[in-house]
């Protein structure tokens, strides 16, 4: 049994702000009144009524048996390559629910000093530019030429509300996902990285969130930071797959740095850089995970 709150066309989009509606079926729209199926109500009057019942879009891995997830940034949709599929068949199918999507692009795995991935146009407008909102902040990506990963978005959060003052060294700092959040906060940030492309989209997007006055973006080579020793009090190292080579060197300019490196678990993780508390914060592949962990540097013995 369903139950409606019969309204005025006039007064729906004000009702559904103070109803809670039922998400499994569709709105009556009866000439000047519309049904609106609710599972709970305020001060309206419900009466029986027959909705249809709204159809729930197949799961990519029903459409693609073994293909689970993929990302949507802006307007283009990124899968991640998980060996011989049909990965036409999941663009189309992705295209087919997400109507803002215009491009879907297969991502291949994070090489390089740059950290960018290889990306093949599937299907749609072969255009990899595109803009995303993250944290109330409005980012300008181009898949192809920085590494994008919306499943890091609370941690960044985390990051953002654990800084309290600067100055602040983003290390790897890519397009700026870090930087651009604690800006925010109006605390001062050095971005850094040897990726020229992730700097200019970094820049635009400072910008465009009419941050730039607060950042400070400079290119280079993270074996050898233009810096004096402890710097910053803070240093962020998200460079999961290479952090370990440039420990020494961000613990010289850092009181404190939030290392972010690739492990099978913490034990891993503590020979890799430091012996300290490590975190499991997102998966990368099987057994292989991405762990966190602070390290106070004036606590740490040569």
């Amino acid at each position: 049994m369903v139950f409606c709150i019969k309204v005025d066309r006039k007064e729906y989009n004000k009702v559904i702000r103070q109803v809670k509606v039922d998400p499994s079926y569709s709105p009556i729209f009866q000439g000047n009144s519309v049904y609106i199926p609710v599972l709970d109500y305020r001060s309206y009057q419900v009466e029986e009524c027959e909705p249809k019942l709204k159809s729930k879009p197949k799961k990519l891995s029903y459409v693609v048996p073994g293909l689970r997830s993929f990302y949507i940034i802006g307007e283009i949709a990124l899968i991640t390559e998980q060996g011989d599929k049909d990965y036409d068949a999941a663009a189309s199918h992705i295209m087919e629910i997400y109507k803002k999507v215009r491009s879907v692009y297969l991502r291949r795995k994070v090489s390089g000093q740059l950290r960018v991935n290889e990306v093949e146009l599937i299907r749609g407008v072969d255009n990899p530019v595109t803009e995303y909102k993250e944290a109330g902040i409005k980012f300008l990506v181009d898949v192809s030429k920085v590494y994008v990963n919306p499943s890091m978005s609370n941690e960044r959060i985390r990051v953002r509300d654990y800084v309290k003052e600067g100055p602040v060294l983003d290390a790897f700092a890519g397009y700026g996902p870090f930087s651009l959040l604690i800006a925010k906060k109006n605390v001062r940030v050095v971005s850094g990285d040897l990726n020229l492309d992730g700097l200019i989209l970094l820049k635009e997007s400072a910008i465009l969130n009419k941050l730039d006055r607060l950042i400070d973006i400079l290119q280079y080579d993270s074996s050898f930071l233009p810096f004096r020793d402890s710097a910053f009090n803070v240093v962020i190292a998200d460079n999961p797959t290479m952090v370990e080579k440039f420990k020494a060197e961000l613990c010289r300019v850092g009181n404190e740095v939030i290392f972010y490196v690739l492990s099978k678990n913490e034990e891993e993780a503590s020979e890799k850089i430091f012996p300290v508390v490590w975190s499991r914060v997102n998966d990368y592949a099987k057994d292989l995970f991405i762990f966190k962990g602070t390290v106070r540097c004036n606590d740490i013995g040569d």
